[in-house]
């Protein structure tokens, strides 16, 4: 049997472990996972202009993602159930705080 990457993507903002965040939202396209994986230099979001272009942040195949960081599966697990998982002072991943998601 032949195996190959899963069509699926994260967006991944930084490259830098650890991851701090992932947030998880209805996918949308096909191959779209849903999740946003925050890593420790991440840009800021009022920084970019356009995710798409740029350079600290890409799509990456989520197959590739957990086996080059197996530690965020409980987080990806708790994103996927609560919507924001976030690593918390002692390294364990809860759910996050929505608060800071929320417009001023």
């Amino acid at each position: 049997m032949v195996t190959g990457h899963a069509r699926t993507v994260a967006w991944v903002w930084g490259i830098e472990p650890p991851a701090f965040s992932i947030g998880h939202e209805e996918p949308m396209w096909p191959g779209d996972s849903g999740f946003t994986v925050l890593f420790d230099d991440a840009p800021d979001p009022e920084d970019i202009d356009d995710a798409s272009r740029h350079p600290a942040i890409s799509t990456v195949c989520l197959q590739c993602l957990i086996g080059d960081h197996p530690e965020i599966g409980p987080g990806l697990d708790i994103a996927r159930e609560y919507g924001v998982a976030d690593l918390d002072e002692d390294g364990e991943w809860v759910v996050g705080d929505f608060s800071r998601l929320e417009a001023d």
